[in-house]
């Protein structure tokens, strides 16, 4: 599907490929380099976190405008996430034990309440028993993450 009515833009990239602008190219810019020159210059002005800043054709601007990034040899390439950092696999991993204990120590709390509305002392006990090795577990599971 065609997006827009020209056939070419000055399109500025940054570091990872990703169009951080455009202006319209409205001329042939193999037929005038000094506009060429002269938009190039415009959109590095603008474009400050551009690394690269190039003319596309129609065609290609379309693909970023869909999500893609500029590859190592100028065309566009579809956009792959990169893998999430250690740091982020530890939050990610610590954030997941925390709703795993605090669901737990909810269901924990709802069934201590019930033991002490029904007079059961060994009950509660346990339970107060269960809840100490469940936060001693969940406080060594987290050191264990890295």
């Amino acid at each position: 599907m065609n997006h827009t009515n020209v056939d070419y833009y000055m399109a500025g990239f940054d570091a990872a490929g990703k169009r951080v602008g455009s202006l319209i190219c409205d001329f042939d810019p193999d037929k005038n380099p000094k506009k060429l020159a002269a938009l190039k210059e415009k959109a590095a002005g603008l474009f400050t976190d551009a690394i690269v800043v190039e003319v596309t054709t129609t065609e290609d601007y379309n693909k970023y405008l869909e999500g893609y990034v500029r590859g190592s040899d100028g065309k566009p390439i579809p956009y792959v996430a990169p893998e999430p950092t250690a740091e982020e696999k530890a939050a990610s991993e610590k954030a997941a034990l925390k709703v795993e204990y605090e669901a737990n120590k909810k269901e924990m709390l709802d069934a201590l309440q019930a033991a002490t509305l029904a007079g059961n002392a060994e009950a509660v006990t346990s339970i107060q028993q269960d809840y100490k090795d469940m936060t001693t577990a969940y406080k060594e599971a987290v050191e264990g993450v890295k």
